[in-house]
């Protein structure tokens, strides 16, 4: 599968509702029915930051509405006012697709689960003596699971808990079984360092 094969999807998961994109150029529908509206070229610079997060290091992404106009810029204004964005799911994922590019029927695989930690507004001037206008940056900051994750005083890791975390964060991919051995290490005596 060559990268023209893949698409890369952001599905937005707000209080008020689903906001679904691709960075393409067109509007395309998926298997359920659900609308994904394109948000133009993806940046190079975007596919390391992507990487980053798929790598399992706590990491932060931003994502950007750049060059919006005021009426756009005061919607996400609106939208965080009356409900928090903040924790919001944000979720990356792959749609692989046939030579034709036409997505393949077994729908997209979720590659990257965070939440929104922060949300900043920017605005900028155009100097373009003939059209001399304002343009705003929306732009939202997604933690992920790891940068997410807030210790609790006392906390236990167990596997339970870790299996039913990346269930959570991460609903299509296989439970974590990372730390499936900690009830058999619990009676073990460790020897540090081995002679």
């Amino acid at each position: 599968m060559t990268p023209r094969n893949v698409m890369i999807l952001v599905a937005l998961h707000f209080p008020t509702g689903t906001a679904r994109m691709w960075f393409g150029s067109h509007t395309i529908v998926d298997k359920d029915g659900h609308p994904w509206r394109p948000a133009g070229e993806l940046p190079a610079s975007a596919l390391t930051t992507i990487q980053y997060a798929f790598s399992g290091e706590a990491t932060t992404m931003n994502l950007s509405l750049s060059a919006v106009n005021q009426e756009v810029a005061d919607l996400a204004y609106e939208e965080t006012q009356e409900s928090d964005v903040i924790g919001s799911k944000v979720q990356v994922l792959l749609q692989h697709c046939d030579d034709d590019f036409q997505p393949l029927p077994l729908g997209p695989v979720v590659k990257f689960t965070g939440e929104v930690i922060d949300l900043k507004f920017r605005k900028r001037a155009v100097n373009d003596p003939d059209k001399p206008q304002i343009l705003h940056d929306v732009t939202l900051v997604v933690g992920n699971a790891f940068h997410a994750r807030k210790s609790r005083r006392n906390a236990v890791l167990s596997d339970a808990d870790q299996r039913a975390y990346s269930l959570k964060v991460n609903p299509d991919l296989p439970p974590d079984l990372s730390c499936e051995r900690i009830t058999l290490m619990s009676e073990q005596t460790i020897t540090w360092p081995r002679s």
